[in-house]
């Protein structure tokens, strides 16, 4: 899924115009100041942009910044207490990866009617018990700042530039690494990024 195929597919759609396409954060904030469309439809993970970053930092500032557009997010990311806090952040919609690409014009249909769109597999209250033998459960215990922490230290940030980007103090940062490496029993960073590249779990 991506920016190319949602361009085609959105492009078949007689009511829908695409206004633009933004490769980065920084071009999506230049846009929406000169021309805000009805619907943004961005992806969550987009590292690189010092000045806005990406993830649930990036959301939050474009719901608060740009109020009136509506927002939809595409990320791989299943765990139900991530996509929690996209839809507590004020999206209207969250579209999985792995999903089918036309679930994105069933996200953009609802949003017209003026209801939210949530994936199939989403479930709004997961359940708490935790199975240490399963992967899923154990990513399902991570708590959205530790998910945060981890994605950008897996992304090569270090613990002080982590703790810059989140405007927190670096020993939280280092305590919510810390408390999310045992979540998923993971013993040091090579186990760690190796957990997550196996798992596709920033990709």
């Amino acid at each position: 899924m991506d920016s190319y195929g949602i361009r085609e597919l959105l492009g078949r759609d007689i009511n829908i115009t695409v206004d633009a396409v933004a490769a980065t954060p920084s071009e999506l904030v230049q846009q929406l100041e000169t021309s805000p469309p009805d619907v943004v439809i961005t992806d969550y993970s987009m590292p690189g942009d010092e000045q806005y970053g990406d993830g649930i930092r990036f959301i939050s500032y474009l719901q608060r910044r740009f109020e009136n557009v509506q927002l939809i997010v595409l990320t791989m990311v299943s765990n139900p207490m991530i996509i929690s806090s996209l839809y507590d952040a004020g999206v209207q919609g969250v579209v999985l990866k792995q999903d089918e690409l036309s679930e994105v014009l069933v996200a953009l249909h609802l949003l017209r009617q003026g209801v939210k769109y949530y994936p199939a597999t989403f479930k709004q209250y997961a359940s708490r018990a935790v199975l240490h033998s399963s992967v899923q459960e154990r990513l399902n215990t991570l708590s959205p700042r530790e998910f945060e922490v981890l994605r950008l230290f897996v992304q090569g940030n270090s613990i002080s530039n982590i703790a810059e980007q989140l405007n927190r103090s670096i020993k939280t940062v280092s305590s919510q690494k810390v408390t999310a490496m045992r979540k998923l029993n993971v013993d040091n960073n090579q186990d760690l990024i190796t957990f997550c590249s196996q798992h596709n779990l920033f990709t």
